[in-house]
This record gives C-alpha cells, structure tokens and sequence, in this order.
C-alpha cells in the first residue's frame, strides 16, 4: 500500500476548502435581486425587475396593466444584465451596481430588429 504524502493532502485540502469558500462568497453576494422598480428619464416606460421578470407598468383609462416578460439575466460583481425581446425590439437593462442606484450607471438599450438602438438613463429603487 501506497503511503501518502500529509502535506501534499494539506495544501490540495486547503486549496478545496479556499475554492468553496469563495464559490459560496460570490455566489451568495448576489444570490437574490430584490425587486427593482425603474422608469426612464420622462417616464416613457416603468417596469419593476424581479430575479427571472421584468414587468412593464402602463396606464389605461386609469387602470395599470402590467406586462411581465421572462428573461435572460447575466450577474455581475455588483449588479446584472437583464436581456428580453418585446414587440421584436431587444431590451437590455444594465444595473451596474444594486448598493449604489444612479441614472449615470443605470440605464436600458432598446434595439430593434434594423439595429437603430435607443439608450435611456434609469432611476431605479430597491423594494416595492
């Protein structure tokens, strides 16, 4: 039987424990996108951003409509890039850090299908 080296086992244990600890850090630091409500400079579109929904608010004849649309969502260190297609136009919606909300980071790119591309600052707040 083979005899097995103790401080190679050490340093490949330490090294697993490290890899694990920081996985769980990272992966837990961003772990739930509370709900983020957002509207553009002039208030052209409203939505509130769910970890896998975005919802688009409307107001028609005094009633509001919600229009909730699944998504692809990108994390990022501090916040996330949310990716959907509405009436064939693609959204991306970039929240460049949850702790520190600002319409000079946070903004939404729409771009339609002949690639004309429109960017609009958010101002967003955490929570409902």
């Amino acid at each position: 039987m083979k005899k097995l080296n103790f401080r190679w086992d050490v340093h490949v244990l330490t090294g697993f424990l490290g890899l694990t600890f920081i996985t769980a850090f990272f992966g837990t630091a961003n772990a739930n996108i509370a709900h983020v409500k957002c509207e553009t400079a002039f208030g052209e579109k409203v939505f509130t951003i769910g970890e896998q929904t975005v919802a688009f608010h409307e107001q028609k004849r005094g009633r509001s409509i919600s229009s909730v649309m699944d998504v692809t969502t990108k994390r990022t260190f501090n916040g996330f890039k949310k990716t959907l297609y509405v009436d064939g136009n693609k959204h991306l919606i970039y929240i460049k850090d949850l702790n520190n909300l600002n319409s000079d980071d946070d903004f939404m790119a729409i771009t339609s299908p002949k690639g004309h591309k429109m960017t609009y600052p958010l101002s967003c707040t955490q929570g409902l």
